[in-house]
């Protein structure tokens, strides 16, 4: 028993390396472990359960991957992470969601606690993609997905946060709207998808630090502005500076000015800092908070159309 154990626990340490510490019952057996050694290991703590047919060997604590991972394995061949749980292993979403979001082939995985299996139409191979070895619906899958389960303010913030990580790309989108059944939200990713297509180009270029940095593009076009540029250096007399939103030519700066970044005293002292370089250096300056942006983007425009037209450019 003992040299059975031996050899098992050889052939499954590279499994469980390359899936998060975690084992199924299947490959537990396939390592020569009948279901009474198995609930030995189980009693000694070498395995531990997570979820019908899905082991952690060796600990008992999963990190985030392993969270989700676990779903797809106990879920079975063909299962894919999806809806919110992609957007977060796509790094389009900054929580992770406590229920797992899948998508299945068949039943497995429906009466399984954790796990949301999403009655949706299984992905085309184009449309999925491995995030650290785990099944996950793409970027322009997961967009169309969470069209019937988010509202119109968090289909804008995805988008967004896709800009941000330069993997946006609406061609993908539309595409998948077109070839398959209509889906639930399509009018509203719509709507959201209307307001990046005149900046599409630019948003594949552009770099943002931030997703108020992604929410000013669309707003620039549809405030029919030209597009600035993003991130662009400017030099002052003492040094140069990065600036969030430049028009060069006009010699005009907007700077985004998110509560996270810029609500401590450090950062109020710096920002002054920077405007009085800016301003000494020739360039008009325009600071925008969030609220502003989002509640009050007529002004915000209006402001920054009668700054251009000074220069002659609108």
């Amino acid at each position: 028993m003992t040299q059975v154990s031996n050899t098992a626990s050889r052939l499954l340490a590279p499994i469980a390396v390359a899936q998060e510490g975690l084992v199924t019952t299947a490959q537990l057996r396939a390592a020569g472990l009948g279901d009474d050694v198995v609930s030995r290991w189980v009693a000694t703590g070498r395995l531990h359960p997570v979820m019908r047919t899905v082991f952690a060997l060796g600990h008992p604590g999963l990190g985030p991957r392993a969270c989700l991972r676990a779903p797809v394995l106990a879920c079975g061949p063909g299962a894919v992470i999806s809806h919110r749980s992609a957007a977060w292993l796509l790094r389009l979403r900054e929580k992770n969601p406590v229920t797992v979001d899948v998508i299945c082939t068949g039943q497995a995985g429906r009466k399984l606690e954790g796990i949301r299996v999403h009655n949706v139409p299984y992905p085309a191979p184009t449309e999925v993609r491995p995030i650290h070895g785990i099944a996950c619906t793409s970027v322009a899958r997961t967009v169309v997905d969470l069209a019937g389960t988010y509202g119109e303010k968090g289909l804008r913030e995805t988008i967004e946060m896709a800009a941000t990580e330069r993997v946006l790309d609406l061609a993908a989108i539309d595409a998948i709207l077109t070839a398959g059944p209509r889906r639930r939200g399509t009018p509203c990713l719509r709507r959201v998808l209307d307001e990046w297509r005149p900046v599409a180009e630019t948003a594949r270029y552009a770099t943002f630090r931030s997703l108020f940095e992604a929410r000013l593009l669309p707003l620039v076009a549809a405030a029919e502005l030209p597009t600035p540029q993003f991130n662009a250096r400017v030099r002052t007399p003492d040094r140069v500076l990065e600036v969030d939103l430049l028009w060069p030519n006009e010699r005009f700066v907007v700077e985004a000015d998110s509560r996270r970044h810029h609500g401590i005293e450090v950062a109020f002292e710096r920002d002054h800092r920077r405007a009085r370089e800016l301003l000494a250096a020739g360039y008009g300056l325009l600071r925008v908070t969030w609220r502003e942006a989002e509640n009050e983007p007529d002004a915000v425009f209006a402001v920054i159309r009668q700054e251009l037209q000074r220069s002659g450019s609108v």
